[in-house]
């Protein structure tokens, strides 16, 4: 496996773990509030606020560790690509936080959002190299 991989698999862990853990205290974290608008909006109010950036913060700290850790890997970039898909909701239901003039111009939460397609491409990365390549050796 590649040292390169590796160290994007590393890199994708640390931010993972970093950014879930801001989420398990109360306003640390600066994507608290377009979260837990946006879980409000996709699970129809079913789960509060206070639960649903919990759920989060344990969701982004296990892609983390798992990252970090190299351990289930098929497993966490499956979950990881799942959550990276998720988090382009917010373009479509709420494009007055995501865009100044939709569909172009993008607001600092809008370009939050698009960075995304770089982890995304990373994970896949991820996937054909240790993944895939341990099936074919």
């Amino acid at each position: 496996m590649s040292r390169t991989i590796k160290l994007i698999r590393l890199s994708l862990g640390i931010i993972f773990l970093w950014y879930g853990m801001l989420k398990f205290f109360p306003s640390l974290s600066p994507a608290e509030a377009l979260a837990t608008q946006t879980i409000d909006i996709l699970f129809f109010g079913l789960i509060s606020p206070s639960v649903s950036i919990k759920l989060l913060a344990i969701l982004e700290v296990g892609i983390g560790l798992g990252f970090i850790f190299g351990i289930y890997t098929r497993y966490v970039v499956f979950v990881f690509l799942g959550h990276m898909i998720c988090t382009f909701a917010p373009l479509f239901i709420l494009p007055e936080l995501s865009f100044t003039q939709a569909p172009y111009a993008f607001t600092l939460v809008g370009q939050y959002i698009v960075k995304n397609v770089v982890f995304i491409l990373a994970g896949i990365l991820i996937y054909q190299n240790e993944v895939l390549g341990k099936t074919r050796s």
